[in-house]
């Protein structure tokens, strides 16, 4: 994956995460370099930086702090102010019904690739947020996501909004207890749809913190950088689809094929050059896809414990034990077996 060409997010919240990795031990130097991140940005709250500078950063950090859950503490150290003016525009809203409307309808100047639904189950109304696929299968941005929102709708309310649970799609990267803790509400993996989960009734209880007068200057603010933005582009949703697709049908070829392009591309009605042109658009490739797809099952199979290393590396669509060993440690620098046994130590 070399760039996501179109999208761009604000750029402060990016120096908040190189702070946190210096704060953690990390070279501050090494972090800006490896994300072409120029600290002179620093001093502008509305300076914009391509996506791939926070797909590099996130892994960055993951990848050099494995003792750290570093969502969780990212969320805990996130200050609000670095979240700029759509941020400053919620934390005004009269409700949370208004809230989510305002942060659904300038939520391209956080970043411009992030989109907002609100499902509904039963008496809940959800607040979720997805993004694009490849930002999706990395899983702790989402995570990072969510949990923003959670605390800037507790910042407007000025006290515990009554969320009922939060949902992830993917599944743990660390302990859940982590999680239930920071938040402080049953957490729960592995759910159709990653969301804020709010009684219904709740919606419009007025918060403590609206400011109709200050909010109408700030939304006339965010209006006219809104407006400055480069429209997105009409098809940039289609290809998000599909590259949902394309990996679907990858997950349903592994097994049987290996995941073999030919065989992808049948199922989702395409010819092999209109699949790997359709990743190219989203600066991925298909052999990335598939690697991508068998890394985040890989840990998924391997955390159920019913099936055997040779079972997880059959449905990886691997020949023999040797691949399958070789691609895991290059995924995660350890083998199945000792993964599988650090796992169950660290969600027990």
């Amino acid at each position: 994956m070399d760039e996501f060409p179109a999208d761009t997010a604000l750029a402060a919240p990016a120096f908040a995460y190189v702070d946190f990795g210096v704060a953690h031990g990390l070279s501050r130097a090494a972090l800006l370099a490896a994300a072409h991140l120029s600290d002179a940005l620093r001093s502008d709250p509305d300076a914009r930086i391509p996506i791939f500078t926070y797909v590099v950063l996130w892994r960055e950090l993951i990848t050099a702090l494995p003792a750290v859950v570093v969502p969780v503490e990212l969320i805990r150290a996130l200050d609000e102010s670095v979240l700029g003016v759509t941020a400053q525009v919620v934390l005004r809203a009269d409700d949370l019904a208004h809230a989510t409307q305002l942060f659904e309808r300038f939520v391209r100047l956080t970043d411009t690739a992030m989109t907002m639904q609100r499902p509904e189950r039963d008496d809940l109304i959800g607040f979720a947020v997805t993004h694009r696929p490849e930002v999706v299968a990395m899983r702790f941005p989402i995570e990072l996501m969510i949990g923003t929102g959670f605390r800037l709708l507790n910042l407007a309310a000025r006290t515990a909004v009554p969320v009922r649970e939060i949902t992830f799609a993917h599944a743990a990267g660390y302990p859940v207890a982590a999680y239930e803790e920071l938040f402080g509400v049953p957490v729960r993996f592995e759910a159709p749809v990653s969301a804020l989960w709010i009684p219904r009734d709740a919606m419009t209880t007025p918060f403590a913190g609206r400011d109709p007068i200050a909010r109408r200057y700030l939304e006339a603010h965010a209006a006219q950088m809104l407006a400055a933005l480069p429209a997105a582009s009409p098809g940039s949703q289609i290809v998000s689809q599909i590259v949902s697709q394309i990996r679907d049908a990858i997950i349903l070829e592994l097994a049987p094929s290996g995941a073999d392009l030919a065989r992808v591309a049948r199922r989702v009605a395409m010819s092999t050059r209109t699949v790997q042109r359709r990743l190219e658009e989203v600066g991925s490739s298909y052999q990335d896809l598939v690697d991508d797809t068998r890394a985040a099952m890989a840990r998924t199979l391997l955390r159920d414990r019913a099936r055997s290393i040779v079972d997880v590396a059959f449905e990886l669509g691997y020949a023999d034990l040797k691949g399958f060993y070789r691609a895991f440690r290059r995924w995660t620098d350890t083998t199945p077996v000792e993964w599988r046994a650090a796992e169950r130590l660290t969600t027990r």
